[in-house]
C-alpha cells in the first residue's frame, strides 16, 4: 500500500531496552515476541509520546517512510516524544513478515517497553496504511494507549478493529483508491469518538498535499494537547 521507501543509508547503533537514555534521535532495540525491533526515538522530554507504525513492509514500507517523516516534523514543534519502529522482518527487525497479526504483538511490546523505559504521562498511536490497522488493533487490545490516529486506512482490502473507547482521529484522501469510503463511515458510526478530516485532492501517498496532510496532523494533536 506504499510507495517503495529506501531504508535509511547509515547504520544504526543500538542500545539496551531499558536504558533511560534522554537525547534526541537515539537508535535502539526494543525486544520483541519475534526477535528485537529496531527503532529510532526522539525524546523531547515532555511526557507525551506517539508511536508511529509505518506502511505495508511487502510493498517496501519502513519506519524511514515519507509519510510519517510529515506526520514527525508536523508534530515537533509541539514537543511530542515520538517512537519509530520496523516490524518485524523489516530493516534490522528479526522475524518475518506476519500479514498484520504478529506485527500488532509487535506494537504491543513497543508501548510497554515505552511504559517501562520513559514513564510516559501518555501514549497515542499514529499509523499509515497498513500501520493504521495494526494500530487500531493495538489500541483495541490494550489500555496504555490514550489516542488513535489513523492515515490512510487501506479499508478496501483490510478491516479496522471496533471496540475503540480512546479518541480516534482520521486523515484520509478524497482519491485514494485504498480507502473504501463508505467502509470507513460504517466503522466511524459504530465507535465512541471518531472525527474524520478528509483532504481534497489526496491520494493514498498525498505527495501535493504533503503540506495539508502536516497541517492535519498538527490540529489533531493540538487538540489533544489543548482539549
Amino acid at each position: 500500500m506504499s510507495k517503495k521507501n529506501k531504508f535509511h543509508p547509515l547504520g544504526l547503533d543500538r542500545y539496551d531496552a531499558l536504558t533511560q537514555a534522554t537525547h534526541m534521535d537515539l537508535s535502539c532495540t526494543i525486544p520483541g515476541p519475534a526477535g528485537n525491533l529496531e527503532a529510532v526515538v526522539n525524546d523531547s522530554n515532555s511526557g507525551s509520546w506517539v508511536i508511529l507504525c509505518h506502511p505495508h513492509p511487502l510493498y517496501g514500507g519502513s519506519m524511514f517512510d515519507a509519510v510519517l517523516d510529515a506526520v514527525e516534523q508536523a508534530v515537533s514543534p509541539l514537543h511530542l516524544s515520538t517512537l519509530r519502529f520496523n516490524f518485524r522482518g523489516v530493516g534490522s527487525s528479526e522475524g518475518e513478515h506476519d500479514h498484520g497479526n504478529g506485527e500488532v504483538n509487535d506494537l504491543l511490546s513497543v508501548v510497554e517497553w515505552l511504559h517501562q523505559a520513559k514513564s510516559p504521562s501518555e501514549v497515542s498511536v499514529a499509523g499509515y496504511s497498513f500501520g493504521s490497522v495494526v494500530a487500531s488493533r493495538g489500541v483495541a487490545n490494550s489500555s496504555k494507549f490514550s489516542r488513535l490516529v489513523l492515515i490512510a486506512p487501506p479499508t478496501s482490502a483490510m478491516a479496522l478493529s471496533d471496540g475503540i473507547t480512546v479518541p480516534a482521529r482520521v486523515i484520509v484522501g478524497d482519491a485514494d483508491p485504498f480507502v473504501d469510503l463508505r467502509q470507513l463511515r460504517e466503522w466511524h458510526q459504530a465507535q465512541k469518538d471518531v472525527a474524520i478530516v478528509t483532504i481534497p485532492g489526496a491520494d493514498h501517498f498525498f505527495g501535493a498535499q504533503t503540506l495539508d496532510l502536516q497541517s492535519a496532523a498538527s490540529a489533531i494533536f493540538r487538540e489533544a494537547l489543548h482539549p
